[in-house]
């Protein structure tokens, strides 16, 4: 009987979900040039619902959002190295652990993430040619404060978060759905993202002169990193707000569980399911645990040994590094450098 029950647990934990399932794309190893390749992403769970007719429509655009799921794995994994939870699960897509599907925070964090990797890739794509259906984005309609006049190509971000919002909500506003606790709670944290995405737009500028003087100035305006979107949106990650769906006259609205916070705004995250502490493995909420990660002796972060390894002690053993050492500089033009071995001491959770 034990056996069934553990095949019922796994078969439920590895079914595929719409929970950023496109997030699998990430490990597309094939060419985007015929519409028949969206068909067999949807065969296995890789684009859902109207994704499929978007990708069929933008063949071009399918090679981008390859590489926005890839950096949004990336950029989640590197921003939560440190913690319990480190986003690994994310690898599984599309067959997501409850972390993932349950609506936690976690989740909140994810959505918002790839949602925003969709709009800043499209953005900077759009600006440097690779697609031909949109080009640069306008010109601020605000005089420039500076001595500087606008000029260059901008990131287009107003083609990016539309395109954004089409691809990363179409599973979300299908009518079976759309008025699900669970849509409206993603939808939102999709647009969260995207607004991470607007609110990071900043002005990048390049001298013009003689000998790289500066006396012409032209700007624009670019997006950073997806890593520094991340930074935003880790910090809506933790003071995210735990919701429920209530009655407001004659219509049903998400609200703060609890009723003395303020409501939240559209740019935070909002949750629906408490995390586990991530301490131990319990694979029915999504957790791996935490032995055998790596952690950090000295430390009172979330990276310290006492946090890390929520109190099971952790074992001390020396570690083979190696590094550049001892480079040096021949003209013209390489730097030569040795291979040093070092032995340092490493902290594993027990």
């Amino acid at each position: 009987m034990r056996c069934v029950c553990v095949f019922i647990i796994s078969i439920l934990i590895l079914t595929p979900t719409t929970a950023v399932h496109w997030i699998a794309l990430s490990k597309w190893r094939h060419g985007w040039n015929k519409s028949s390749q969206c068909l067999y992403a949807k065969k296995h769970y890789l684009l859902k619902g109207r994704q499929v007719s978007l990708c069929q429509k933008h063949l071009e655009v399918m090679t981008h959002l390859v590489s926005a799921a890839k950096e949004a794995k990336n950029v989640c994994m590197a921003a939560f190295s440190d913690m319990r939870w480190n986003c690994s699960s994310i690898t599984n897509a599309p067959y997501l652990t409850p972390d993932l599907v349950k609506g936690t925070r976690e989740q909140a964090y994810v959505y918002a993430l790839a949602s925003a990797a969709v709009a800043q890739r499209i953005a900077r794509v759009c600006s440097d040619g690779s697609l031909s259906t949109c080009t640069c984005g306008a010109i601020p309609h605000e005089p420039p404060h500076g001595d500087f006049k606008w000029g260059g190509c901008a990131h287009n971000v107003k083609h990016g978060l539309k395109f954004a919002r089409n691809f990363a909500d179409a599973p979300w506003r299908q009518k079976s759905v759309r008025k699900n606790v669970e849509a409206a709670v993603n939808r939102h944290n999709n647009q969260a993202g995207r607004r991470a995405v607007r609110s990071s737009l900043q002005t990048d500028c390049k001298c013009h002169g003689v000998s790289g003087s500066c006396n012409i100035k032209t700007c624009w305006k670019a997006l950073p990193r997806l890593s520094d979107i991340s930074d935003r949106l880790k910090r809506k990650y933790y003071i995210a707000t735990e919701v429920k769906q209530r009655q407001i006259g004659s219509k049903y609205k998400l609200m703060p569980v609890n009723g003395k916070l303020s409501m939240y705004q559209k740019n935070d995250l909002i949750f629906v399911a408490k995390s586990p502490d991530y301490c131990l493995r319990d694979d029915r909420v999504g957790s791996l645990g935490t032995h055998g990660r790596l952690c950090n002796n000295t430390s009172q972060g979330t990276d310290g040994c006492d946090s890390m390894c929520c109190g099971r002690g952790y074992r001390t053993f020396t570690m083979e590094k190696f590094n550049r050492c001892q480079c040096k500089y021949y003209w013209c033009c390489y730097v030569k450098c040795q291979v040093c071995r070092t032995w340092v001491n490493a902290y594993e959770c027990n």
